[in-house]
């Protein structure tokens, strides 16, 4: 005898055999001796049907809470809503309105909007000490590589204060300001301490909304912070190829690039204490960007009036030092040993030059 429960009804059935409440050896069975009444052939039926779409229910649930955690997750990538938004609590009410006023100046002047998305974007980025000579080598390498001019080009200074008419300008830098210091650095140094927060929120923002869109970016930065391993992992993570920009000078050409900054170009924007420790800290940082990167740039300068000098270039596994450079690689590495041995008098835990070249060329190998 042939069941005349419908083939879906009865794979309903069969689905939630494993509950003990619908459990059966057989429909065929209970049908053929007559120990399963019509209305509770139904019932089960109607049960397993329930008991499904319930379990179903619970899934999909327990996937919209892993898929939103996830979301989260990818939307908070380094930097979450709170720290982002801790750039703002010494500003007033009003001075929070015009620092969104700039954050809509920056995001048009940084093509925020317009940026595509790409599968595999690239982030690009200059590393080095104040002084380093930063945003000069990075906008001169976009210029001679058009490869890297579709990128959305963010920096704190060079694209936010300098950006920031409602707040950075208007408050801090009108005529009457100016009038009230005869010393215009002082002025300046006033302005930029007011603004700092607001320029690092702005950024962080716009960084945020180009990293969720997967589109290609330039990044003005030190690369100097205690987050930066965690960064660019997570970029890599993320399909981003990295390419670094390292800057780098003896301190003493840093700290007339500063002078030349502050009292020439009448642009303030480092206090004297970041010029010592974050340039100790680019060299402490070494390590890291070797670790991450794909491709690296190593720049060399030690003329505040003559170009930077390209030393070489570490690019998927392979060291490229151009015809007449050897001596400048040299140099570099010799800048490097010497803050290497101030840090290792300071407890700090270095590698040495060599050592980088291998933590580099290692990850490439075919093991």
């Amino acid at each position: 005898m042939k069941t005349l429960i419908p083939k879906e009804l009865q794979n309903l059935v069969f689905d939630c055999a494993s509950i003990p409440i619908f459990a059966a050896a057989s429909i065929d069975h209970v049908q053929a001796h007559g120990l399963l009444p019509r209305r509770l052939r139904l019932l089960q039926i109607w049960g397993a049907s329930f008991v499904k779409n319930q379990i179903l229910k619970f899934l999909g649930y327990i996937c919209m809470i892993v898929f939103a955690a996830a979301l989260q997750a990818q939307e908070h990538f380094i930097f979450s809503p709170e720290q982002i938004e801790s750039h703002l609590v010494s500003y007033n009410e009003q001075e929070k309105e015009d620092i969104a006023k700039d954050l809509a100046v920056v995001r048009s002047v940084c093509r925020v909007k317009e940026a595509p998305s790409k599968e595999k974007p690239f982030y690009l980025a200059s590393a080095g000490g104040p002084g380093a000579r930063k945003s000069t080598i990075l906008e001169r390498f976009i210029q001679r590589n058009p490869e890297f001019q579709s990128g959305v080009y963010l920096d704190p200074d060079h694209r936010g204060l300098k950006f920031m008419p409602h707040t950075y300008y208007n408050h801090s830098l009108n005529a009457l300001m100016a009038a009230s210091n005869p010393d215009y650095l002082e002025v300046q140094k006033a302005a930029f301490e007011k603004w700092r927060g607001a320029s690092n929120y702005i950024t962080l923002t716009l960084l945020k909304e180009t990293l969720q869109k997967k589109s290609d970016i330039i990044h003005g930065t030190t690369l100097t912070g205690d987050h930066v391993a965690e960064f660019l992992k997570k970029l890599k993570a993320e399909g981003y190829q990295i390419t670094l920009v390292l800057c780098y000078c003896p301190d003493q050409m840093r700290k007339e690039a500063v002078e030349y900054r502050n009292n020439e170009q009448r642009f303030y924007q480092s206090t004297p204490e970041e010029e010592v420790s974050k340039g100790k800290t680019f060299v402490e940082k070494m390590s890291v960007y070797f670790e991450h990167a794909d491709t690296l740039y190593l720049y060399w300068s030690d003329d505040l009036l003559a170009e930077e000098r390209n030393a070489a270039i570490f690019d998927k596994g392979k060291l490229i030092v151009n015809e007449g450079c050897d001596c400048t690689l040299g140099r570099f590495i010799i800048q490097y040993e010497e803050d290497r041995k101030i840090l290792l008098a300071e407890g700090k835990m270095i590698p040495a030059w060599d050592d980088l070249f291998v933590l580099y060329l290692v990850r490439f190998l075919n093991l």
